[in-house]
């Protein structure tokens, strides 16, 4: 890190132009987001630091692959810094650029330095897409059961949880209304699922009988129709590029040294590229860094004579799911990992925050091999704990579990639910 006399630009970034404040000769200005602009900046301040809150941006981009000095501030922290700096609450393009330069040199551990590499600019740009794409993916499903819940309940009834599986959601693309149902046959509705790869079970035929038999028709449902309709494709398509994603993922990671990320238990394609994208895009100085950009360590709360432990909110939080979710598959694969968890329930913690735990273990973990650039060893881990090495800590993969992207599939809140967890066998 320079030193805090010397050049500070901080930048407060918008679409169209960007604001920066040179902190040293305390004036502000503006230049375009253009390839001019940035040249500008480049020109005028050769030994500056710049400081830009943290977000996918061009200039950030540019800034790094011309081997400039720049650091990130979370974009929670530059609004603390302009209630801090600016306790009239006023609000200027300006006054965001100065807060932003004011705090790295006041508080410079509060800001990341940030660092470019090819591998890791194209896992984020995967990891940005992955993310986009399972959000959306999230908030269809959720309007798709709102929709079936007001104008085909007996369809979401009787289906139950199999109603958001791919065979379901393909059957409601051909009958999206129980008059559409009543047209159709079951024989009908096979031949077509087969030609696509999808099964007709017989649990499926009777349930697709009831349907017919409960279901009540309003009359004209044709807008309804067309709205499940809508949702179930798109949701189907939102799948397939989730899964293109994950073997893009998956390929790219392969194809660079960081593929000895794979090696840690539950960590696969997708959890994969969430850590190595954080490694690769700042440069932390220690595992403990990394866990507080992660999420994954508590912070100390004081007030007066009250000191309790909370939850780190400022954070990345699509890298602390993933980083859950890796703890609650490395339960089913790793022994270690599943006595830790047990010990950790023992001594009266949550199902959730003994994960957190287990995740807190998994990114240091991870940190570990990707600064040294060595793949996990187990033996070496359990030594370097004090753990013999017994048949009850080695990690066992069983037959019945051995999805490659179980960890990936689940959403955090249904990945790690108590009832999942509690009947797991960590004896």
């Amino acid at each position: 890190m320079k030193e805090q006399s010397g050049m500070i630009v901080g930048i407060d970034w918008s679409a169209d132009s960007h604001t920066c404040y040179d902190l040293k000769a305390d004036k502000s200005f503006k230049i375009p987001d253009s390839v001019k602009g940035y040249e500008r900046l480049l020109n005028d301040y050769p030994e500056a630091v710049f400081v830009i809150e943290e977000a996918n941006n061009r200039i950030g981009d540019y800034l790094l692959t011309n081997k400039r000095e720049v650091y990130v501030l979370p974009p929670c922290r530059s609004k603390e810094a302009r209630k801090y700096h600016f306790s009239s609450g006023a609000k200027s393009d300006s006054l965001d650029a100065k807060a932003i330069a004011l705090t790295f040199k006041e508080h410079p551990s509060y800001c990341l330095k940030a660092r470019y590499s090819g591998v890791g600019a194209k896992i984020t740009k995967l990891v940005t897409m992955y993310s986009i794409v399972s959000k959306t993916h999230s908030q269809q499903c959720n309007r798709l059961y709102s929709v079936l819940l007001r104008y085909f309940p007996e369809y979401l009834h009787i289906m139950d949880k199999q109603y958001r599986s791919n065979t379901s959601l393909r059957i409601l693309s051909i009958c999206p209304t129980i008059t559409e149902f009543k047209k159709v046959s079951n024989e009908e509705l096979r031949k077509i699922l087969n030609k696509e790869n999808y099964r007709m079970t017989s649990i499926l035929r009777k349930k697709l009988d009831r349907i017919r038999s409960e279901g009540i028709s309003w009359g004209d449902t044709s807008c309804e129709g067309n709205l499940i309709m809508f949702l179930a494709n798109q949701i189907l398509t939102l799948r397939e590029e989730q899964e293109r994603l994950r073997e893009e993922m998956g390929e790219t990671l392969e194809n660079s040294p960081y593929r000895i990320i794979l090696s840690i238990p539950g960590v696969k394609a997708v959890i994969g590229s969430y850590i190595v994208k954080a490694y690769l895009t700042h440069d932390f100085r220690s595992y403990q860094e990394m866990q507080k950009y992660a999420g994954t360590i508590p912070f100390l709360f004081q007030s007066g004579r009250k000191s309790i432990m909370l939850m780190r909110k400022k954070c990345d939080k699509d890298l602390r799911n993933m980083i859950h979710i890796a703890a609650f598959a490395s339960l089913k694969t790793c022994g270690w990992a599943r006595n830790y968890y047990k010990r950790k329930r023992k001594e009266g913690k949550t199902y959730g925050h003994a994960l957190r735990a287990l995740g807190n273990i998994i990114l240091k973990i991870a940190f570990s091999m990707l600064s040294k650039m060595k793949e996990y060893n187990e033996t070496l881990f359990l030594n370097a704990k004090g753990i013999k090495t017994t048949q009850q800590n080695n990690t066992i993969i069983p037959e019945a579990f051995t999805n490659p992207e179980y960890s990936q599939d689940a959403h955090p809140s249904l990945a790690a639910t108590k009832d999942v967890v509690e009947n797991l066998n960590v004896t």
